[in-house]
């Protein structure tokens, strides 16, 4: 899967769930789940991500962005799906933050049925109820963990959730978690990751709308795989729009 380059200059792109030739494990998921076509930035994204590279993607909310990242990611991360009852054998895998619980209740349950085929583990914690369940759920091990910032480096400085083995990272309506101030928050969370990651940023508005994101995003949170900082980003105005970072000096690509 990781050969889909996209050529967005074509007709190439491929617009049907079949034509994606997922893993049969979810493949039954999105056919349970009755997705046929493909939104525009599921097609765009879905290629890119599999490939492993960063990206920035801005849509409008309903338009399938939770589908755009997870599906690529879970087809990524089932060469680590094992049925073992040992947590070691379930590091978290896959890191996404979002700015609210609710947003975080509704990504986890999308990538729950995504995954439901699978053996991967997927787990939410946000703020505004007890820890205790939260983190007997940690304890038994999860490969893909939904958090909101605040309640996550609770867990981190209780030693539930251990993230050194992190290989993707989501930030999920970015550029309203920088807006209200997560920028702090979003720092000590990626020091605890490895360097070496691949980092997707996704909105349900423009990023370039948050006054922060140019300097803030561009040298901090996207320092994945050791590369050059980004150079600031342009606004765009279609209702959506994906960025590819190259593995050579990172500048943005539109596609």
């Amino acid at each position: 899967m990781t050969d889909l380059i996209p050529d967005l200059n074509s007709e190439t792109l491929p617009m049907a769930f079949a034509q994606l030739q997922l893993a049969a494990p979810l493949a039954r998921a999105v056919a349970d789940l009755g997705y046929v076509s493909m939104t525009p930035i599921q097609a765009q994204a879905i290629p890119v991500v599999l490939q492993g590279r960063d990206v920035m993607g801005a849509a409008q909310t309903g338009t399938g962005k939770t589908a755009a990242f997870s599906l690529p990611l879970l087809q990524r991360m089932l060469k680590h799906e094992n049925s073992s009852t040992s947590p070691a054998r379930h590091p978290v895998r896959a890191l996404v933050l979002l700015p609210t619980r609710e947003l975080a209740d509704q990504v986890a349950q999308a990538i729950k049925a995504y995954a439901q085929h699978t053996h991967l583990r997927c787990a939410v914690v946000f703020g505004g109820m007890d820890m205790k369940p939260q983190t007997l759920e940690l304890k038994k091990g999860v490969e893909i963990l939904v958090a909101t910032p605040g309640r996550l480096l609770d867990h981190i400085e209780a030693k539930n959730a251990i993230l050194n083995q992190v290989e993707y990272v989501v930030l999920d309506e970015a550029d309203r978690m920088l807006d209200i101030g997560f920028l702090p928050d979003l720092q000590r969370i990626l020091s605890y990751l490895p360097k070496e990651r691949t980092t997707l940023l996704f909105s349900a508005t423009s990023l370039a709308r948050s006054s922060v994101w140019p300097a803030a995003t561009c040298r901090t949170l996207s320092r994945s795989k050791s590369r050059a900082p980004m150079p600031p980003l342009r606004l765009w105005s279609s209702t959506f729009t994906v960025w590819a970072m190259t593995t050579s000096a990172m500048p943005c690509i539109k596609f």
